[in-house]
């Protein structure tokens, strides 16, 4: 039992009151003076020191009731336990697996789950269930097809928040394939058993396409697997007849602005074909200097190895920014004017922000797209809006090092870091002119299409304990106010009747 206005208990207090008219108004004695006696002094009241009590019962009921009253005043409940839930057991299997031959080496495991009371859905936001006769059709004659979509990192809340109790159990299995990882992890629960598969599905597509001089179309291709990603370029001629090319994997159909590419029976992919240079506009304090060397050189590996002409301008920051530039850098410690903002949202135009603030320390690896492990040594103290960013490059321990936010029709990206030395050694990576070309030539879904490996160790979240719903919820409270009302009121009954009876005594 409880109190919710315990400090009410202090007029219980009140009982002192009934006592002392108890002790002050003890009945005395007729007092008759006869013969001589009527001629003696009276001596002194001795009242004080005779004191005895009389009706104590009385008296300890007259109590009784003020104490009810004021434990009535505190408001006291009664708290009842929520009733236990029933442990829940289920099996979540992600969509790529689902759709993939990989799925025969895991049926042994699930079947056996299932026959345990195991319950079993689709690790997608609705968590269908899946019935027992479409698993044992599926799973029995798999087909391999590429899923694109999920963010699996993502569900962990809303699957913490169905299972979140201790005696839940739950077993996930996903691929290990970064596509389906974005963001920062969200903790993992006790209770759920993740259980990452390997994939061992290679995805190809069209990056990007561009006419050069010469009237050929020069065609950028990517191909990602679980050891990395690589960018391939192949030249057409655009003076034959006909508007469809071959090559031994894939087929690729010109049109007027875009090209259609195809990989075997797989949906087919579209790219818009640039006709003009991509322009880059840039400015930069003194100390960024060496940045700029850096971003530069990167650059010019991407133009010297594609084919596709990229140009650099020398902007001021009090100046317009160039309204033909597809790209501009910001590497300065001033504040973007609101000009170069208005052209992101009107124009489409990229902006490239570069923080100038205080760095703290670190010791992080940055999840590449080859074997090279590339160390961050610094990052910037710029805080990031979670909630509207989304990350391009990230850590092996989840720390976003690049995002990216919509701005209008373009967008505006944050780089965390630096590419010299005392940042990181991105600078001086083979690596950074791979990072940059999706960036610099974007498809429209190229997060699509990276098909490499995380390390289990970078795939999986922290662990938590999982939070009982019985922990959560407010257990159920029981007032006694009306219970101790008609307990008062009864015993105010009998405190009458009996001191009534004294009186016509």
């Amino acid at each position: 039992m409880t109190f919710l206005s315990p400090y009410w208990l202090l007029a219980a207090s009140a009982i002192l009151v009934p006592i002392a008219i108890h002790l002050w108004n003890r009945r005395q004695g007729k007092t008759v003076k006869v013969g001589s006696l009527r001629w003696l002094e009276p001596s002194a009241s001795r009242r004080w020191s005779s004191i005895r009590l009389s009706d104590v019962w009385l008296l300890v009921l007259r109590c009784f009731i003020l104490i009810l009253l004021a434990v009535a005043l505190a408001k006291p409940v009664w708290e009842g336990s929520p009733t236990a839930q029933p442990a829940q057991k289920a099996v979540f299997i992600s969509p790529e697996l689902l759709h993939s031959s990989t799925l025969r080496d895991i049926k042994p495991t699930v079947d056996n789950l299932l026959q345990r009371g195991y319950t079993l859905h689709r690790y997608t936001p609705a968590f269908e269930a899946i019935p027992v006769e479409q698993w044992q059709a599926m799973s029995s004659e798999p087909t391999d097809s590429v899923v694109t979509n999920g963010n699996h990192w993502g569900l962990l809340p809303a699957l913490a928040q169905r299972y979140d109790q201790v005696q839940d159990s739950v077993w996930l299995f996903t691929s290990d394939q970064q596509r389906h990882f974005t963001g920062t992890p969200a903790p993992l629960q006790e209770n759920i058993r993740w259980v990452p598969v390997a994939l061992e599905q290679s995805v190809n597509w069209a990056q990007a396409a561009y006419i050069l001089p010469t009237d050929s179309l020069l065609l950028i291709t990517g191909r990602s697997d679980r050891n990395g990603t690589t960018y391939q370029k192949q030249h057409f001629s655009r003076s034959g007849q006909s508007n469809t090319f071959y090559t031994k994997q894939a087929r690729f159909t010109l049109n007027d602005s875009s090209i259609v590419a195809q990989w075997g029976n797989r949906p087919t992919q579209q790219v818009n074909i640039r006709k003009e240079p991509l322009l880059l506009g840039i400015v930069h304090d003194e100390a960024q200097q060496p940045e700029v060397r850096y971003l530069r050189a990167a650059v010019q590996a991407i133009s010297g190895y594609t084919g596709i002409p990229i140009q650099f301008r020398q902007l001021t920051a009090d100046a317009h920014p160039d309204t033909t530039a597809g790209w501009l850098f910001w590497l300065s410690s001033e504040e973007v004017p609101a000009i170069w903002l208005e052209q992101v949202q009107k124009k489409g135009t990229r902006l490239w922000l570069q923080s100038t603030t205080e760095p703290v320390a670190t010791n992080a690896m940055l999840t590449s797209t080859g074997p090279e492990n590339i160390k961050i040594r610094q990052f910037s103290t710029a805080g990031i809006d979670q909630a509207t960013a989304s990350t391009v490059w990230q850590t092996t321990t989840g720390e976003p090092l690049l995002t990216v936010q919509r701005l209008g029709l373009g967008k505006v990206y944050h780089f965390r870091s630096g590419f010299g030395p005392a940042w990181s050694q991105l600078g001086q990576s083979a690596q950074l002119p791979e990072l940059l070309l999706p960036l610099l030539l974007p498809h429209q879904v190229a997060n699509q299409f990276d098909a490499r490996a995380l390390d289990e160790s970078q795939l999986k979240p922290a662990v938590v304990h999982p939070t009982s719903k019985q922990d959560k919820q407010e257990r159920q409270q029981y007032s006694l106010i009306p219970w101790l009302g008609l307990l008062t009121f009864l015993l105010f009954l009998a405190e009458r009747i009996i001191t009534t009876k004294r009186k016509t005594a």
